[in-house]
């Protein structure tokens, strides 16, 4: 007898996302152990980092969508207007407070997901919440506690650490115990943020498994490109402290006509002050099944990962993983440089902050290039395949609601 899952997933197609892939391909591979999966998602996001495909919505899955107000731009909004007065009286308001305060747990709180749960939820036989936002996580634990179904939370990376501001970050560790202490599984995509869950709730520590976020298709490359131009590529977005600035200036001291830095996913801050030094090539945001294509071509992936971001790993690790290229990782000591260190055909891992050890890194992958060979590590494959992942997800839910007959 097949059994019914909602899934509560606010980044679902036709949204382009880091986060899409997890959800999607769960939704698409639980029929195989026996869970029909009901997703509810965002009719049209107000997120402004989000991008949309011209596709509609995956063959075989039933999606319904509610509305999502944009409250981000009320709290712009109301911002704006004080900053506006208080410059007739000298002063000069920076912080948003209305996007700290009003936007709890997150903007995405506007989105109107907590009465369509309720009425689809009685309709299943488990809900799963898939987090970012972490407010999706906060309706289902309301709807968990209102239906009494089993609720599963996907955390995936870790919520309240970085929140620095005092009531802010105390108004959402209340909300992160309320989730803990309602649902019946949290789920984690790294051991180190597993660890830190049982650590500040050790009381709850029996109910935090880790699910890693996996690969969904191996991309081998025959072989690495030795010909040619020597490319460094890094698929995905750079903000903030997620910036290349420090490759770029080892690109530009080691002074190479033959390297060339390949970034897909649009152009970045610092282009306009390296352009002049380094060989850049900027490609627009592309579909996935393109981006894992270019990846083929490149001689070595880039991975970039901010110091707050030591207890997780970059959805695409897995992907760069799954190409057997080698991975220059510039990343905090934590399970991301882990899981290069040990499933990477050549990792070249720098973890000291220190651009003298980032040169190093990249002239030695450099030299490397004309006998290094591409390959997948086989505990790689078997242990991090999505449909291996899928079934261990599976099993949760077996577990809390009965064993499903497939």
């Amino acid at each position: 007898m097949t059994k019914k899952v909602l899934m509560i997933c606010y980044y679902f197609p036709p949204i382009v996302a880091s986060g899409v892939a997890r959800s999607l391909e769960f939704a698409k591979l639980l029929p195989h152990s026996g869970w029909e999966p009901l997703v509810l998602t965002v009719r049209h996001s107000k997120d402004p980092w989000v991008t949309l495909n011209l596709g509609g919505d995956p063959t075989g899955i039933r999606v319904e969508r509610s509305f999502e107000w944009s409250l981000a731009s009320l709290a712009d909004f109301l911002h704006g207007s004080c900053r506006r007065i208080a410059r007739l009286f000298g002063k000069n308001l920076k912080v948003n407070l209305f996007r700290e305060y009003l936007c709890l747990p997150d903007s995405q709180i506007a989105w109107f997901s907590t009465i369509a749960a309720l009425r689809l939820a009685r309709e299943c036989d488990l809900i799963y919440a898939s987090c970012t936002p972490f407010s999706s996580s906060v309706s289902a634990a309301i709807v968990k506690r209102l239906t009494g179904r089993p609720l599963v939370v996907d955390f995936r990376d870790v919520w309240s650490p970085y929140h620095s501001r005092r009531l802010r970050r105390a108004i959402i560790s209340r909300l992160e115990r309320f989730v803990l202490n309602t649902c019946d599984v949290l789920i984690l995509n790294t051991d180190g943020a597993a660890r830190l869950y049982a650590a500040i709730y050790p009381e709850h520590r029996g109910k935090i498994v880790t699910i890693p976020n996996g690969y969904d298709v191996l991309t081998p490359v025959e072989q690495v490109a030795s010909g040619g131009d020597f490319q460094v590529m890094h698929v995905g977005l750079f903000y903030g402290a997620r910036n290349p600035d420090e490759l770029l200036e080892c690109l530009a001291e080691i002074k190479r006509d033959d390297i060339v830095f390949v970034q897909v996913g649009g152009s970045f801050d610092s282009y306009e002050r390296f352009k002049d030094r380094v060989r850049i090539r900027v490609l627009p945001p592309v579909s996935r099944e393109d981006a894992l294509k270019l990846m083929r071509e490149a001689s070595l992936l880039y991975l970039k990962q901010g110091v707050s971001e030591r207890i997780a790993v970059a959805a695409k690790t897995y992907e760069y993983l799954a190409t057997g290229l080698p991975i220059l990782a510039e990343v905090s000591p934590g399970d991301n440089a882990e899981i290069v260190h040990k499933y990477a055909s050549a990792g070249y891992v720098v973890t000291s902050n220190r651009r003298a050890d980032l040169r190093h890194a990249v002239e030695r992958a450099y030299e490397a290039r004309m006998r290094t060979s591409a390959a997948i590590h086989p505990q790689f494959v078997e242990k991090f395949s999505r449909r291996t992942l899928t079934r261990e997800l599976a099993t949760l839910f077996d577990r809390l609601t009965g064993p499903t007959n497939t």
